[in-house]
């Protein structure tokens, strides 16, 4: 397994999977931090100029649209990659079983987007030191814990992502349908069972834990459980199955 994620590492590296994907979870951060700075005077007078109300911003936009978009985006990519520089066979034709192949691609992409989180958490702290906002060592860690919490929860929709990719063979569609699934995130406040739908669980869970949607956590993390099972096991046996070449 450490030699399959080893390769899918040396794979994409020359690709812009790294790049766009880092650039999609970091600038939005900059760019609150610069809207932030622009309207400064009206947000301490208003009493708002502070990391909690902040990281706030930063957190919900990344539960409810960046995280979930640049998360498929990045599953997506990994996928059509193989159709698209014609490799799919060559990987087919390792001595590997084909549910440690997909199983390694998927434990890449796991702890890619992770390390993207990692770096969002990052940044929100680098931006908030900028800021001159007071901080906190407890505040530290509560809020990169939060964003790193956001990250294992959005991980749900990778073998999704991948799922759809590996049955349309395209990029297009299965962008499209996670799109689709994302946009109603914007809804999340008034729907009181919106922790139904896969993309918009991670975000209820944590929001719920932050204090931010008075939602029972039970719920959304059965509902995570139940879509991780579901998705897992529906994506090693299409891909062991179906014909990939």
């Amino acid at each position: 397994m450490i030699q399959l994620i080893r390769s899918e590492s040396l794979k994409y590296k020359s690709t812009y999977i790294y790049t766009l994907g880092l650039l999609g979870m970091i600038s939005p951060v900059i760019l609150i931090a610069i809207g932030t700075l622009m309207v400064r005077d009206d947000l301490i007078t208003q009493g708002l100029y502070s990391w909690h109300s902040f990281t706030g911003r930063v957190m919900e936009l990344f539960t409810f649209l960046i995280g979930p978009l640049i998360t498929s985006f990045i599953a997506i990519s990994a996928v059509f990659h193989e159709y698209q520089s014609h490799t799919m066979g060559n990987i087919l034709s390792t001595p590997y079983s084909r549910s440690k192949i997909i199983s390694g691609k998927l434990v890449y992409i796991a702890l890619f987007v992770i390390g993207l989180y990692a770096a969002v958490a990052l940044t929100n702290t680098i931006c908030a030191i900028l800021l001159g906002f007071p901080i906190t060592l407890s505040e530290v860690i509560d809020y990169n814990s939060d964003f790193l919490l956001a990250g294992v929860a959005t991980l749900v929709i990778i073998p999704l992502a991948m799922l759809l990719t590996l049955i349309f063979r395209s990029f297009i569609p299965a962008m499209v349908i996670s799109i689709a699934g994302i946009i109603p995130n914007l809804t999340v406040f008034h729907w009181d069972k919106c922790y139904l739908s896969p993309w918009a669980a991670p975000e209820v869970l944590v929001l719920s834990i932050a204090g931010n949607l008075k939602i029972n956590i039970i719920y959304p993390t059965i509902s995570l459980t139940i879509y991780s099972a579901l998705f897992l096991i529906a994506l090693l046996l299409y891909f062991r199955y179906s014909d990939q070449y």
